[in-house]
């Protein structure tokens, strides 16, 4: 190839410069079959060792078929150099790299074999979940919030209408006890205790009124403070 030709030009061996490649580097064959793979390529099979249950040594002129689910796929991908570069995403247990295939060709333009580069993303997957279940933390929260305030909202008009339920039982009250006073009256002495009943009745009418009256302004003042919450969280 070109790069060898250039190496020996330059009276350097190839496989130095292989050896001296900083990336997890693997190349295969037209048959599939793993033919070299990088230093640093065989520290991160031998990392990833346990869950494979291969060693990277063993991996070497061997076909990489057993290696993916749907080998069928992956066949014609690396077949044909139409379809190359090609980007993938390999999960195994905790571990998630991202690698590209590419074609190398002779100087002739004829498909030699692939070169796949693989890049550790485990780092970058595990931030980017983190960053997922923040934002759907996040998300629950603002959706917890909004009922909420939602609810708050209800509130108001609930404990109006119970207000207005007993203003009006207060003025019935009140009604009541103004014509008990008047029949009080007609019955002369003998309904001068009815009278005084009747009396603190009206009494405690009045105090009903008047506490519902103040319960409506709480209630108003409440009202305003949700609106507010409400107006900040649409803005």
């Amino acid at each position: 190839m070109a790069l060898n030709r250039a190496l020996e030009d330059l009276g350097i061996e190839s496989d130095w410069i292989m050896q001296a490649i900083g990336e997890n580097v693997m190349i295969s064959d037209l048959k599939h079959n793993l033919v070299w793979m990088s230093p640093m390529a065989r520290k991160l099979f031998t990392k990833m060792q346990s869950v494979t249950g291969v060693r990277a040594e063993q991996m070497e002129n061997r076909s990489i078929a057993p290696y993916h689910r749907d080998f069928r796929r992956v066949s014609a991908i690396l077949s044909d150099p139409g379809r190359l570069p090609h980007t993938g995403y390999v999960k195994l247990g905790d571990f998630h790299a991202r690698l590209t295939a590419n074609a190398i060709f002779d100087g002739h333009g004829r498909h030699m074999a692939n070169v796949v580069v693989w890049r550790d993303i485990t780092d970058e997957k595990r931030l980017e979940n983190q960053i997922k279940d923040a934002y759907e933390k996040m998300q629950e929260e603002q959706a917890m919030s909004q009922k909420i305030v939602d609810d708050l909202a209800e509130i108001p008009q609930k404990i109006s209408h119970l207000i207005n339920a007993i203003t009006d039982i207060a003025k019935q009250t009140n009604l009541v006890a103004l014509n008990a006073a008047i029949e009080a009256a007609r019955a002369g002495e003998q309904g001068r205790g009815f009278e005084i009943v009747a009396r603190e009745v009206r009494s405690l009418s009045d105090q009903s009124t008047e506490a519902a009256h103040r319960v409506r302004e709480a209630i108003e003042e409440v009202n305003t403070l949700v609106q507010g919450i409400i107006k900040l969280r649409e803005d």
